[in-house]
């Protein structure tokens, strides 16, 4: 009895499980009208097809919800109209041999996310149309004459380093398309990686030496100016009284001079005396 439950139980685990893959798995009613963006362009696939095919943006509806497409799979043709498609990862879809590797699935969804835009002209459009199936197809696809800038598109992939684009793939009977994830359709689609993006090593912190403390010399203080004199004629100093003389005789020798004026006054006497007596006796001869 215990084995019969355990044999129920486990049988209704298998059918829930069933039941939610056939959910998230169920098929997609896709309409094909055509490209209603674009231009002509030439091109060659290694199938042997070699003409002129619409290159640009789809106009498809899923369910009949509108939505911008663009082809992931020249090598097939498109279908009007067909009830079996299913939302899948990028990187499962196309069919083999030309199913997208990680690294091409980020670059389709980086180039979504560069150059799409609802009213985008004509050429740009093509142009990056013809730049997903080059990644795509790789070698068994070329584009011959006119890229519409595909090439333009593809090396800008190089320096690009912003988020892609949140795309989803529609799988089926014909062509395959990749779009905008819509909503409800998140838990299909995996995160696509970025193979590019490395990340930056942190660099280890290490003691940076204390440089050598250097002598700084004292700056000598310079010697402020005092005040300068205004211009002008110099002050005369205000009178004083008179210094002393220097080395001035003592007593001793001031008799001495006193003595001598005396004798010298009476000679100057006695020289004028005579000269008037001297005068009379030439008169007289």
């Amino acid at each position: 009895m215990p084995n019969a439950a355990r044999s129920s139980l486990a049988l209704s685990v298998v059918t829930a499980l069933g039941l939610a893959a056939a959910g998230s798995a169920q098929a997609h009613l896709v309409e094909d009208f055509g490209v209603r963006r674009g231009a002509p362009a030439h091109i060659s696939l290694s199938t042997g097809f070699n003409g002129f095919v619409g290159a640009g943006i789809k106009k498809i509806q899923v369910d009949g919800v509108q939505m911008d497409a663009f082809c992931i799979d020249p090598f097939t043709m498109a279908l009007r109209s067909s009830p079996g498609y299913k939302f899948v990862p990028l990187t499962k879809a196309p069919e083999a041999p030309f199913t997208l590797s990680a690294s091409e699935a980020t670059e389709i969804s980086d180039l979504w996310a560069m150059f799409y835009n609802p009213g985008m002209k004509e050429n740009k459009a093509a142009g990056l149309q013809l730049a997903i199936w080059e990644i795509v197809g790789g070698d068994d696809f070329s584009v011959i004459g006119k890229d519409y800038g595909a090439s333009i598109m593809l090396a800008a992939l190089r320096t690009y380093s912003g988020p892609g684009a949140g795309l989803i793939a529609l799988t089926g009977p014909g062509q395959d398309y990749v779009v905008k994830t819509p909503p409800g359709q998140g838990d299909e689609s995996t995160p696509t990686p970025r193979p590019r993006s490395t990340p930056t090593p942190t660099p280890h912190s290490s003691a940076t030496p204390t440089p050598p403390a250097h002598s700084t010399p004292t700056p000598t203080p310079t010697s402020t100016p005092g005040p300068t004199r205004p211009p002008g004629p110099t002050p005369t100093p205000p009178p004083g009284p008179t210094p002393p003389p220097h080395k001035v005789p003592d007593g001793g020798s001031t008799f001495s001079l006193f003595a001598f004026a005396i004798m010298a006054l009476l000679a100057i006497n006695k020289i004028g005396y005579l000269v008037p007596a001297f005068t009379r006796v030439q008169t007289r001869r």
